[in-house]
């Protein structure tokens, strides 16, 4: 993928985390390429984009850290965890209420 199609999908799902209901509990404040998450407890969680790797980084100090790559439309990481789902457990721990986002989750697309 090159580098203008990176930025336009990560782009993309930043401005989706930060226009997702499912986060109303909390504040949301980007600052060029790095979303700031914080809840009532001040805990934060921090997305940000890694251009040159083409990841999507996403880390609070309760969770721990995780990098994300484009697999067809779902970014994942290493592991296979999906971004929605590791998002929706770092905010579930930090709200400390369940946070489920209703995105149906995109299937890989073949060749990637």
């Amino acid at each position: 993928m090159n580098q203008t199609l990176f930025i336009e999908k990560a782009e993309s799902l930043l401005s989706e985390i930060e226009d997702a209901p499912e986060l109303s509990m909390a504040d949301c404040d980007r600052n060029g390429n790095v979303l700031t998450i914080e809840f009532d407890s001040g805990e934060q969680i921090v997305i940000n984009l890694q251009t040159p790797t083409q990841q999507v980084w996403l880390a609070s100090r309760r969770s721990g850290g995780f990098h994300f790559s484009l697999h067809g439309e779902r970014w994942e990481d290493s592991e296979g965890r999906e971004f929605w789902e590791v998002l929706a457990s770092a905010a579930s721990l930090l709200a400390g209420e369940e946070v489920r986002f209703s995105r149906p989750p995109k299937k890989a697309s073949a060749g990637s």
